[in-house]
């Protein structure tokens, strides 16, 4: 089983549309960690979610319940000591805590932002890649 940092964007993803993004996030290959801030995320753009999803309200926030309940999350006081080095490698201030998080349980990340691929401290999976690796079709 292998073990992932889940980045906001695929989580998004799967909230909005259905496809493979969900078939990899529920697949039993994989065990799926975030830092809390991944909660925070979500209901920042809760409002965008809602009115992109393709899903009825209460099916969108059923599947949100399934994330939650699928999705290990992890309180800031657990992998904090690893933000100095988090820093360095992230490309982006809000992406510290799951570069953080990556290097406390020294795993791979999955996100779809292109700029995580940009340093070689953290092995980074796109959707893309994990498709593959798994043997989901990739549209």
């Amino acid at each position: 089983m292998l073990l992932l940092v889940v980045d906001s964007n695929p989580i998004i993803s799967s909230l909005i549309s259905k496809g493979t993004k969900q078939d990899i996030l529920f697949c039993d290959k994989i065990k799926p960690v975030s830092p809390d801030w991944l909660l925070f995320e979500i209901g920042k753009h809760w409002k965008e979610i809602c009115s992109k999803s393709k899903f009825p309200k209460e099916d969108l926030e059923l599947s949100f319940s399934l994330v939650r309940g699928r999705v290990n999350t992890f309180s800031l006081d657990k992998y904090s000591d690893k933000l100095p080095e988090a820093k360095e490698v992230s490309p982006h201030i809000k992406d510290n805590e799951f570069f953080a998080l990556a290097l406390k349980l020294n795993c791979a990340i999955w996100s779809d932002e292109a700029a995580f691929k940009g340093q070689d401290k953290v092995t980074v999976f796109n959707s893309e890649e994990l498709a593959k690796k798994f043997g989901f079709p990739w549209v």
